[in-house]
Parts: structure tokens; sequence; C-alpha cells
């Protein structure tokens, strides 16, 4: 069901479709809150792999080798 047509049940007159549209919403921004969630904890997870891997070699990338 989409945002839109959840938006319009809760704003229509019927308190049946009006709850159904509230749990709805609720239940895809739970939804999208995990999500974001998780993408958050593997960002983390990945920085500090690049972290750990910059630390481990602390001049790679600083000087740049040109050959005419």
């Amino acid at each position: 069901m989409s945002v839109n047509a959840m938006l319009s049940a809760i704003g229509s007159g019927d308190a049946v479709k009006q709850a159904v549209g509230i749990k709805l919403l609720s239940k895809t921004n739970d939804a999208q809150t995990a999500q974001a969630n998780v993408m958050l904890q593997d960002f983390a997870k990945s920085q500090q792999k690049i972290s750990a891997a910059a630390s481990a070699t602390p001049h790679l990338g600083q000087n740049i080798d040109v050959r005419a």
C-alpha cells in the first residue's frame, strides 16, 4: 500500500479506515527506522575496517610515483 493511500485513509471519515491507515503508516515508519539503523551500523563497521587498514599502512597514498 502506498503512503498516499494510507494518508487518504487517515483523512477519510470512516473510523476503521483511519485506524488501519494509522497502523499501516506506523508499521511503515518502524520498518524504515529499522532499515536506517542497519544501514548506519553497517556504515560504522565499514569505517572501522577502513581505519584499521589505514593504520596498518600509515604511508599508503601519501606519495605518488609518476613515470614518464
